[in-house]
């Protein structure tokens, strides 16, 4: 028979086995969150540059639905896209080059609060007068 009131061999096993637990859970929530966070952030500036080239190809739509316009008629149709503005328009040979910077800014609710995700790219087409196809070119934007 015991006297005095000791805790159990039983209780304290249990007790370092909680402890070890959540010790263990600390642990991996503390590895699990940044990483999470880091992908989510990540998912986000993805989603963000996918709009940006939606955007570029709807100014290339509008710039080659007016291909005999002149350097500033195309500048205004591009002007026209939300989030584009145009950088430089050139006369080369049979059409006119314009060079056109989007921006994007997506903000996202997430569980470790608002991540904000800002994508800037620019691209160049060439609109010629003929109806002929004419790529868009990705091109690194100017500071």
């Amino acid at each position: 028979m015991r006297y005095g009131g000791g805790t159990s061999a039983r209780l304290r096993r249990r007790l370092l086995a909680a402890a070890v637990l959540a010790a263990l859970a600390a642990t991996g929530v503390l590895v699990a969150v940044p990483l999470l966070r880091d992908r989510s952030q990540h998912r986000l500036d993805r989603r963000a540059d996918r709009e940006v080239t939606a955007t570029a190809q709807r100014t290339r739509a509008a710039l080659l639905a007016v291909p005999s316009a002149s350097g500033p008629a195309l500048r205004d149709a591009a002007d026209a896209v939300a989030g584009v503005e145009v950088l430089a328009v050139e006369d080369v040979g049979p059409g006119v080059r314009l060079v056109f910077r989007v921006r994007m800014a997506k903000t996202a609710a997430s569980v470790f609060g608002w991540q904000r995700a800002n994508v800037a790219a620019c691209f160049a087409q060439v609109v010629q007068a003929a109806a002929t196809p004419a790529p868009m070119e990705r091109l690194p934007c100017p500071d």
